[in-house]
């Protein structure tokens, strides 16, 4: 099956919108049939896989809880994610809220279409 990552790791860092905490969010390469994995950096690298089943709220964000640990605001990130068809992805995160940047995926998509990030460069078949 055929299935990507990206080519190296990116980063970005901003306020969170609903929080208003400041936050650091770092994509890394991941091996393949990881999936999306936020891991809470914060918390001992805590990991939150982006499924249904972790899905907590959707009300203003997209918000994900394992085992009551909560990420906040992952919609434009993981729309991102999906844009670029990218299966396999670690997100670190420092915080309870990814960073809300320009209010848009655009930032995201920037980081991933990023010559030195492109998940076309770190695609293989596994």
């Amino acid at each position: 099956m055929y299935q990507s990552t990206i080519a190296r790791g990116a980063s970005a860092e901003g306020v969170g919108l609903h929080t208003g905490v400041f936050g650091h969010v770092r994509l890394l390469p991941a091996p393949a049939d990881t999936g999306i994995v936020f891991r809470r950096t914060d918390l001992d690298n805590f990991p939150i896989e982006a499924q249904g089943h972790n899905v907590a709220r959707v009300s203003y964000a997209t918000s994900l809880m394992k085992q009551g640990v909560l990420l906040s605001t992952t919609e434009h990130l993981l729309a991102a994610i999906y844009s670029c068809g990218i299966d396999n992805i670690f997100i670190d995160i420092d915080s309870i809220e990814i960073p809300i940047l320009d209010g848009s995926a655009e930032p995201f998509m920037q980081l991933l279409e990023n010559p030195e990030c492109a998940n076309s460069a770190a695609s293989a078949d596994f």
